[in-house]
């Protein structure tokens, strides 16, 4: 992928007679390769594993995929196409609807909560990649400081058990059992993950000392090429292990009685949003910087197309090692490992031991998922700051390395107010953000707001016009329009109501978040989604303009002819 040196220009590039015309991408498909860079990250190989193995396996794809045709692609079609319309970032995106330019606001919140929470997802990817090097795997065996009396070794023979054929078998993640059903204690891959690597607290109310060796792997706002290679690689490795099949079956094979739980379907459209990057202005900010008359559905679709291939694909290389690992142990795919976010981090790591050179296959994995966070991070911190610099253009003109100052401040707070995360307490303080920041009833909320900001404020009809001038593409028009103003906002907002009124508190592992806790859950979402409301309000009250004006920006068109004259001024 190859790009402008300053493709990813601070969004602050108004147009007007003395300031440079707004960056465009050197190629045609550098919008695509960089939107794919920020869409497929740790979303599809760390959080899609183990949100498909906690609802069901293959029941879950079911409710995914039909999110991604409904929901997803038109969203992305709509963002895209308002960015590349009028050629500038988010809040000069959403200021051609002023009514809901809140929609700016709390989708740099949820950046705001992205950026604080997903770097720490990378220190611990960082903190085994580094462990891979070691000759002896620390999570293979139970000599290490943070080991406790119950700690059973993958390869101790005074506590290991026979299979069938008389091999020494992988002992289960959580409680380990021998086949009379005695436990035996606690594996040494769990009690890496959480004494290692988390240092976990009993609760949230613990937060403890900070864990210096994950501090120091903070330093991760850096980019990287994209490596699906690595991945596949991985997968190939995970289909040929003995028993593989056992957990490829339980992944495809749907168990219909799971859609019947809402939750399922909750989670699932959950998990496309959080994957995919809509509402939280990467691929907006990204579509800014395209052509006018750039062929962005043809984009969109191999976007949507390429987030999902690479969760499939991620869900094989996991679930095949976890189907080995049950076959080994004559369990259940539900026995051989607890869902969680730590599920990457104790069953694959414990699954790549019984590989030949399991330092080679974890330093391979764990790099694959380190490079996928890298471009993500990349991007996200690139969309946050070019917020501000839209909004606020004197932050790029005060000095002559007024951009790369900003972005030096805005990674130096995340870092500083990302410490509580690196904590013994901080994996809860984790899941607070990662169900309620960066995901949840805030994010639907916020879809629904677009869907009829321009499906019913601005317009479908109107704005599909414009997406016509545009690509001149109408053969989609009519399913589009019909999910942006019935389909799109009814969906989206049902589910955050029931995220609110219905959806079981949050819980890590054992652990049931107290009530003050679940408040804290709540301000947390709150925090980006009532940007909207607040802002229609303040505008409706002090402006003195009439309510066209508020529905839509009255030079909105005469902007959009003059990108057209700028385009055919570049083409000439």
């Amino acid at each position: 992928m190859e790009q402008n040196t300053n493709s990813q220009e601070d969004d602050s590039m108004v147009t007007n007679s003395k300031e440079k015309k707004r960056q465009t991408w050197s190629r045609p498909w550098d919008f695509y390769m960089s939107s794919v860079g920020v869409s497929i990250g740790l979303g599809n190989i760390w959080r899609f594993p183990y949100m498909c193995f906690k609802y069901g396996g293959g029941a879950f794809l079911i409710p995914y995929l039909l999110t991604l045709i409904v929901i997803v692609f038109p969203l992305m079609i709509l963002e895209v196409s308002l960015s590349q319309s009028v050629r500038k970032g988010l809040a000069a995106s959403w200021a051609t609807i002023p009514l809901f330019k809140g929609i700016s606001i709390a989708s740099a919140m949820i950046l705001f909560h992205t950026n604080l929470s997903y770097p720490v997802i990378l220190t611990w990817v960082f903190k085994y990649l580094v462990s891979s090097f070691s000759s002896n795997l620390p999570w293979m065996s139970c000599d290490n400081e943070w080991n406790t009396e119950h700690c059973v070794s993958l390869w101790d023979p005074e506590k290991q058990y026979l299979d069938e054929t008389n091999n020494a078998s992988m002992i289960p993640v959580s409680n380990v059992t021998n086949q009379t059903g005695q436990i035996l204690g606690t594996s040494s891959a769990e009690e890496f993950w959480n004494y290692g690597v988390l240092r976990i607290s009993n609760g949230l109310s613990e937060i403890g000392r900070l864990n210096g060796e994950l501090w120091s792997a903070k330093v991760i706002y850096v980019t990287a090429t994209l490596p699906l290679i690595l991945i596949i690689i991985v997968m190939v490795r995970g289909v040929t292990l003995e028993g593989a099949s056992v957990g490829i079956y339980y992944y495809l094979k749907p168990n219909m009685t799971q859609l019947e739980n809402p939750e399922v379907w909750i989670a699932a459209a959950t998990q496309v949003l959080y994957s995919s990057g809509v509402c939280a202005a990467a691929v907006l900010t990204l579509g800014s910087y395209n052509n006018y008359h750039h062929n962005f559905i043809r984009d969109v679709t191999m976007i949507a197309f390429s987030n999902s291939f690479a969760s499939f694909v991620c869900g094989f290389a996991v679930f095949s090692t976890l189907g080995s690992m049950a076959f080994r142990q004559n369990l259940t795919m539900n026995e051989v490992v607890q869902s969680g976010p730590g599920l990457v981090f104790i069953a694959y790591p414990q699954a790549l031991a019984m590989l030949p050179l399991p330092q080679l296959w974890n330093v391979l994995f764990f790099l694959t998922i380190l490079l996928l966070g890298f471009d993500s991070q990349f991007v996200y911190v690139e969309s946050f700051c070019a917020f501000f610099m839209d909004s606020y253009p004197r932050l790029r003109n005060f000095h002559k390395y007024s951009r790369e100052i900003f972005f030096a401040v805005c990674n130096a707070g995340f870092c500083l107010l990302g410490i509580i995360f690196v904590t013994e307490g901080g994996v809860y303080v984790f899941e607070i953000f990662n169900t309620f920041g960066t995901a949840g009833w805030s994010v639907f909320f916020v879809a629904t707001c677009e869907f009829v900001a321009v499906g019913w404020t601005y317009g479908a009809d109107r704005h599909w016009d414009e997406i016509n001038r545009m690509v001149g593409y109408s053969r989609i028009r009519f399913v589009v329009t019909l999910v942006w103003k019935y389909i799109g906002p009814a969906i989206c907002m049902t589910i955050s109501i029931y995220y609110v009124t219905a959806h079981s508190p949050l819980s890590y592992a054992s652990y049931v978040y107290p009530p003050w806790a679940q408040a804290i859950c709540h301000i947390v979402a709150t925090s980006s989604a009532m940007c909207i409301p607040l802002y229609a309000f303040y505008l409706v009250v002090t402006s003195r303009k009439p309510w066209s004006q508020l529905r839509r920006k009255v030079n909105t068109e005469e902007t959009k002819h003059e990108n057209i004259i700028c385009e055919e001024e570049e083409m000439l």
